[in-house]
Parts: C-alpha cells; sequence; structure tokens
C-alpha cells in the first residue's frame, strides 16, 4: 500500500513533467504565434460553413475540406485574376511594366524588359554565371513567398483538424470540467464571441471592397478627360483586403492611387489637381476611417463594446504585429468574459459560479440549454448540427 510520502513524491513527479510539457508546448506557440492565430481565425470564419455542410455530409474530414475550400475560393479566385492582369498589362506595355515590378523585385528594368518581348532569346543568351545570379535572385525572391506558404498551409491544416474535432474536444472538456462549471460557461461565451468577431472580419472585407466598387467607379464619372482611376474594380477588392492590415487600411490601396493621379494631372492638366484631392479625401473618409471606426467594430463586435473592439484592432496590430489583427480581439474576448464571470467573486473571496454576475451588455450572454460552444456534430454523424 502507498503511503502518503510515495504519493506526495508522485504527484510531484506528475506536477513536473506536465509543467515541462505545457511550458514546451506554450514554447512552442509562442515561435509561431501567427501561424496559430490565422488557424484559428481560418477556424472561426470556415465554421459557420462547415455547420451548414453537416447538415447534408455524412463525413465530417469532406465537411471540413469543403468549408476550407469554400472560404479559400475567394482568396484563390482574386489572386489568379490578379496575376492575368499583371501579365496581360506586362505583355502591352512591357517597359512601363517591368519599371513597376522592378520596385518590388530585385530585376534590372531592361532585363525584364527583354525577357517579355523575347523569352527564347533571352533564355538562349544564359551562361553558368547568369543562370546562378537568376537563381540566386530567385532564392531571395521566393523564400519570403515560399514560408508564407507554409505558414498558410500549416494554418489550413489546423482549422481543418478543428472543424473535424471540434465537436469531440468541446464534448471531452465538458465532461472533464462539468456542464454546469464556471469553466464550462466561460468557454461557451468565448466561443460564441471568437465566431462573432472573425466571422465578421470576412463580412467585413466584403462589405468595403463592395462600398470601393461603388466609390472608385462613382469618381470615375466625375473625373476629368484622361484622369480616371485605373482598374477600379480590381483596386476596390484590394481595398477590401486592406481592411484586415491593422492601421493601414485602405492606404496600401488609395494612397498609392492618388500619388499616380496627381503626377498624371501636373503632366496633363494642373487644373485637375482637384480630381486627386477628391479621391484622397472621398477615400479617407469612407474607405478608411469609415471602415475602422464602424464597419469593423458593427459586423465583427457585435456583442462586445464597439470602442474596446476598434481599439483592440488597432493596439493589437501596433502591439503584436500583423498577426495583432487578429489576436487583439482574442485577449480582449478572453478579458471581458474573465470579468464577467469570474472577476467579482475573486475579489470578494466568493465562490466562483456559473452565472455572469457583472458587465450583462458586454458580451454574449449564456444559453439557457447551456450548448456546447461548438455545435458541429461528431465524428460518427449520428448528432444534428445547430446554428
Amino acid at each position: 500500500m502507498m503511503d502518503e510520502t510515495e504519493f506526495d513524491r508522485s504527484r510531484v513527479v506528475w506536477l513536473v513533467l506536465a509543467a515541462v510539457l505545457a511550458g514546451t508546448l506554450g514554447l512552442l506557440v509562442y515561435s509561431y504565434i501567427g501561424t496559430f492565430v490565422l488557424g484559428i481565425f481560418i477556424y472561426y470564419a470556415a465554421r459557420p460553413v462547415y455547420r451548414r455542410l453537416r447538415l447534408l455530409v455524412e463525413s465530417p474530414e469532406i465537411a471540413a475540406a469543403g468549408a476550407l475550400f469554400a472560404f479559400e475560393i475567394p482568396f484563390l479566385a482574386v489572386t489568379g485574376y490578379l496575376l492575368f492582369l499583371a501579365v496581360r498589362e506586362l505583355e502591352q506595355y512591357a517597359g512601363a511594366g517591368a519599371e513597376i515590378v522592378a520596385w518590388f523585385l530585385p530585376i534590372p528594368p531592361a532585363e525584364l524588359a527583354r525577357g517579355i518581348a523575347d523569352p527564347q532569346a533571352y533564355v538562349s543568351s544564359f551562361d553558368v554565371a547568369s543562370i546562378a545570379d537568376v537563381l540566386r535572385t530567385g532564392g531571395d525572391v521566393l523564400g519570403p513567398i515560399a514560408t508564407f506558404f507554409l505558414h498558410l498551409s500549416l494554418a489550413i491544416a489546423l482549422a481543418f483538424y478543428l472543424l473535424r474535432d471540434g465537436g469531440r474536444i468541446a464534448d471531452w472538456f465538458r465532461d472533464e470540467v462539468g456542464a454546469d462549471s464556471a469553466l464550462w460557461l466561460y468557454a461557451s461565451l468565448v466561443d460564441r464571441d471568437f465566431q462573432v468577431v472573425y466571422f465578421g472580419n470576412i463580412r467585413t472585407v466584403i462589405v468595403v471592397a463592395l462600398l470601393a466598387v461603388g466609390i472608385y467607379n462613382g469618381l470615375n464619372i466625375v473625373a476629368p478627360p484622361g484622369l480616371k482611376i485605373p482598374i477600379p474594380n480590381v483596386l476596390a477588392l484590394l481595398t477590401g483586403a486592406a481592411t484586415l492590415i491593422p492601421i493601414v487600411v485602405g492606404k496600401v490601396v488609395y494612397v498609392p492611387t492618388a500619388v499616380y493621379l496627381v503626377l498624371r494631372a501636373i503632366e496633363s492638366d494642373p487644373q485637375t489637381l482637384w480630381f486627386p484631392a477628391l479621391v484622397a479625401i472621398v477615400a479617407l473618409l469612407v474607405l478608411d476611417l469609415f471602415p475602422i471606426m464602424v464597419i469593423r467594430p458593427v459586423l465583427a463586435g457585435q456583442t462586445t463594446h464597439r470602442g474596446a473592439m476598434m481599439f483592440s484592432y488597432i493596439f493589437g496590430g501596433l502591439l503584436f504585429n500583423w498577426y495583432g489583427i487578429f489576436l487583439g480581439p482574442l485577449l480582449l474576448i478572453a478579458a471581458i468574459h474573465l470579468v464577467r464571470v469570474g472577476l467579482s467573486e475573486l475579489a470578494h473571496g466568493d465562490r466562483v459560479t456559473a452565472e455572469v454576475t457583472t458587465a450583462h451588455g458586454l458580451g454574449s450572454m449564456p444559453r439557457p440549454d447551456k450548448e456546447p460552444p461548438d455545435e458541429a456534430a461528431t465524428a460518427d454523424g449520428d448528432a444534428a448540427v445547430k446554428e
């Protein structure tokens, strides 16, 4: 029979082992925090589609893959369309296109123009030293691109397994902590508001893109002859995608466009400089400030204080780099529900119960049936999926 000393020693060993493993896992997550946060964002953005597919598809693997594919279709379509336009522009205007591309790639414009004009002759002129230079340059350019797609693939894989196994994970956690526990209530509220925020980001991109289509094409109606906004629909799609970039938002699109229009106006007729100024002012108000202060807090934070949500996007991006646009709201929601569920009891030395005791209007409220965070059916497909 094990005495108390042996029991305590065994317990200490297990606690040390758990602490070591938890620390290692925490270091892994910290080292690739951007990838993990992006995977969580993709998961919550695709989960509404997954739940609807589970009503029609028995296999959770097929439903998860279909939901992720539906989520990626717009990204792939826009990327392919932009590449098509770029190639077509380079074919039509080799010199000008080469100068533009040379701003982003370390390739001399003259070399790029030669390659576009006669690819076969250009390739046949290479010697061993030239090929080595091209390979080195290509490695410098393609390295960051390959790293990006590697992290994107890992994030998509994480989202796939969360979609497929989310129901089982939720069931396991509920069985461990109890359906009537404060931890289960906290997890349910956090999960519910995560979906509101992350799925709201996708809707924000769509709304801003549609708004930009109307703004750019409307401005072209009043534009002076020869001074219209080029490829307005493509710029509108880029403006919508740019809303995911912290602080920058649409500036990455409309500022270069306005500068281009200023240069064109100076060359043709300086009296038409009013149009680039109009483009900059309208874009600043409607496609920059309006999405930050109104659209995103409304669509991606209906259950959370709009001002707090706005600052979580701004300071999250400033503090945590690009992934702060996803991590900032995550931390805000986790902190808000900690205050609502447990802070008052902890401050007064009371027992934490499965009730929202303060800040009732600051986030989602518990559902009467205390349904699990992920209502998706388990792998056997027997359970029905509820929205």
